[in-house]
């Protein structure tokens, strides 16, 4: 390494930049950068401690070479950030930006020590010429991302901080900066060089760069360099800062979201297992410390971009639920505030928790606020419809629905604080098996009452094989809406020559609702029951008609050993359909708003089929923005279909809202496909459609009524 001072030439023979010519003292700049280094390293490491004192199970080792794909796939990929395009590839190009621009930076000054890579000629030019261009898209995308939050102003970014501009112009200076300086350069080189062809290749090799050097082209030689001496030391100084206040600020999503992408949960649909409940000294989670490290990873992953907010169905009625600030941001203030009392830096009874009200929190101590009652609030975990559009739409894969369960869970089981409704159906179900609390001895009156008793084979009365085993759920059974839905699945199944088996008595409730309600001890109660009765009859193939049993059963049961093949009453239909086993209409005779189930669409990736059966049917199906991956909650999830809403003033109850939306394109039927969103969506018709010109339907009623039409037709 040459320590001697290199002046700036104009040109060379062989097109090269000379690193750190014109720069006196120059190779100080490899000594200091060891500063900002190590205070990174040193932020890093009170990071990383504070997510080591996580107590919570938080095992994402397995399986590595999946876990590897999702780091690469979605950090080099930014695929997470560009499913909203605009704000997502200008992130794209800032991000792809600066990871160019530190690669030449390391490039060049490897080259300047050691003479390795060779980036002289050709070589050079080329790769300088992705430099200038990389760099100066990085700078439009902080520039289109400054202009997003401070212009646009969306109101998913409605918690800016005055740190967030400080940090946008930090990024926006360190690329200005970087081209006045190879702009300085240039144009000395243009007033050192013997002719400009022997300068020429800077044209090509810097583009931006050379369009910044003409506005120096009037400068004196002596101005030229003097300012670029000051500007370079400037430039340094600056990144330096950078790289310094990483793991300090928002910056540092940049390594928690792709240690995020990595460690992520491949099965946000499953609620997490509570293991050896029966010995369990504390149930939920109530302090900071009593989750996973993930979960605290999530925390500092977040970068409060809002789409979670902008997704969230009780935010958009105007309840206390805002999954970014009321629950993530909150945890993080809390876990910030709290970190010294957890690494032992701070003065405190860590064992001092006490249940303060609002009026009592300011000015208490951190360890002293109830993490529940005092951070987050019994009233925003209660909100929560599970619906999943916040960790669906997360592009950091933050895990918002799993920390509400799990508070949940504190409540119901350690504190005993729930809603009245939420104890009464909890009792219900602990005395009928159903949350209705009919008497659980009338569970298989219904086929009786719709007339297909003959249709099903009853176990165990009947005895006998069967093809499927038909999980009906409580609702098919006690609500009188929704056993015409059951009734129309049985008859399409017996037309469609499926021997059917129902358990009758023998069939418990699924119990997610419970589950989801933070009742984990009554979920696995009626999951045990559910799997005995299901092995018992040798079923191993099972047909849900509510998303809800469907969820549960086939993606949870399995944590207490029932592994079973499960559909969705829409799945078994659409194949029935393409088989040629049911009939499809000859033409169109509905017009149809479609709504997606949280559970069976964002849960479970179940979109085509149901939508499949309805165009079969008749049906014409028309667009609704808020559909698919973007379906709005009908508001029953998450056990809230046992629970009261408030409706907020100057906002509309969750079903209305959603109700509005699918009668905007003027249906004559709305279908569902879940005996919720049946109750919910039902309630919001007759508030808009007093007059009742507009039908409700299962998927499986209206495809029902398909059969019976071309039935009648071809008599």
């Amino acid at each position: 390494m040459d320590f001697s001072f290199r002046p700036l030439e104009g040109g060379y023979e062989i097109p090269m930049r000379v690193v750190g010519a014109n720069i006196y003292y120059e190779w100080l700049i490899y000594i200091l950068m060891w500063i900002p280094i190590g205070i990174f390293l040193y932020g890093v490491y009170k990071r990383v401690r504070i997510w080591m004192q996580a107590r919570g199970e938080g095992d994402r080792k397995e399986p590595v070479g999946k876990r590897i794909n999702s780091f690469l796939y979605h950090t080099l990929g930014q695929t997470r950030v560009i499913e909203k395009p605009f704000a997502g590839w200008m992130h794209f190009f800032l991000f792809w930006g600066f990871v160019i621009l530190l690669i030449a930076t390391a490039s060049f000054a490897l080259w300047n020590v050691t003479g390795f890579p060779p980036l002289t000629g050709n070589i050079y030019v080329y790769f300088s010429w992705f430099i200038d261009i990389m760099g100066f898209l990085a700078m439009i995308g902080i520039a289109a991302l400054a202009y997003i939050r401070y212009v646009q102003r969306p109101d998913r970014l409605n918690d800016s901080k005055p740190l967030d501009g400080w940090i946008l112009a930090l990024i926006f200076a360190i690329l200005f900066t970087g081209y006045i300086v190879e702009g300085l350069r240039i144009a000395a080189q243009i007033k050192l060089a013997p002719t400009m062809a022997a300068i020429a290749y800077e044209k090509t090799a810097s583009p931006i760069g050379w369009i910044f050097a003409g506005m120096f082209s009037g400068a004196a030689l002596e101005s030229m360099l003097s300012w670029h001496r000051f500007m370079w030391w400037f430039h340094m100084a600056i990144s330096f800062l950078f790289i310094g206040m990483v793991p300090f600020t928002k910056l540092w999503h940049i390594f928690t979201g792709m240690t995020s992408y990595y460690a992520r949960d491949y099965q946000p649909q499953v609620a997490r297992p509570v293991e050896n409940i029966e010995e369990a000294e504390t149930y939920g989670i109530e302090t900071i410390e009593e989750f996973s490290w993930k979960d605290l990873l999530d925390l500092d992953a977040c970068i409060r971009c809002g789409r979670c907010q902008e997704a969230c169905p009780t935010y958009n009625t105007g309840k206390a639920l805002n999954p970014k600030i009321t629950i993530i941001q909150a945890l993080k203030k809390h876990m910030d505030n709290k970190s010294p009392f957890m690494l032992g830096e701070g003065d405190g009874d860590m064992e001092a928790v006490t249940m303060t009200t609002e009026a009592e929190i300011e000015g208490v101590i951190e360890t002293e606020k109830h993490m529940i009652y005092d951070i987050v609030t019994p009233q925003v975990l209660w909100d929560c419809t599970n619906c999943l559009a916040c960790v669906y739409h997360c592009p950091m894969f933050i895990e918002h629905v799993p920390k509400i369960i799990d508070m949940r869970r504190n409540l119901v089981m350690w504190q005993g604080d729930m809603p009245s409704e939420a104890q009464m159906a909890f009792t219900n179900t602990e005395r009928n098996y159903n949350p209705w609390g009919v008497g659980w001895a009338n569970r298989a009156d219904w086929l009786q009452e719709r007339n297909i008793r003959d249709l099903v084979t009853l176990l165990p009365e009947d005895g006998g094989e069967f093809e499927y085993l038909l999980f009906a759920g409580c609702a098919a059974a006690f609500d009188d809406r929704y056993k015409k839905a059951g009734e129309a699945l049985v008859r399409l199944l017996h037309k469609a020559g499926i021997k059917v088996g129902y358990l009758g008595t023998e069939e418990y409730c699924c119990g997610d609702w419970a589950r989801r309600l933070g009742n984990e001890y009554l979920w696995q109660t009626l999951a045990s029951q559910n799997i005995e009765s299901f092995q018992r009859y040798n079923a191993t193939k099972i047909i849900c008609i509510c998303p809800h049993g469907y969820n549960t059963i086939k993606n949870e049961y399995g944590q207490l050993g029932g592994e079973f093949e499960v559909y969705h009453s829409s799945e078994i239909l659409a194949r029935l359909i393409k088989e040629g086993r049911l009939s499809s209409a000859s033409q169109t005779e509905y017009r149809v708003s479609y709504h997606d189930s949280c559970f069976l669409g964002r849960y479970n990736q179940i979109y085509s089929e149901p939508r499949e059966v309805i165009q079969a049917a008749g049906g014409a199906l028309q667009y609704i923005p808020k559909s698919v991956e973007f379906g709005f909650c009908c508001g029953a999830g998450g056990g809230r279909m046992w629970l009261e809403e408030e409706a907020v003033e100057g906002f509309k109850r969750i079903n209305e809202t959603r109700t509005e939306q699918l009668l905007e394109v003027d249906p004559d039927t709305v279908i569902v496909n879940c005996p919720y969103c049946m109750t919910m969506i039902s309630d919001g018709v007759k508030e808009a459609d007093p007059e009742g010109n507009i039908q409700v339907l299962d998927v499986c009623e209206l495809l029902w009524q398909c059969q019976e039409q071309v039935a009648d037709l071809a008599d």
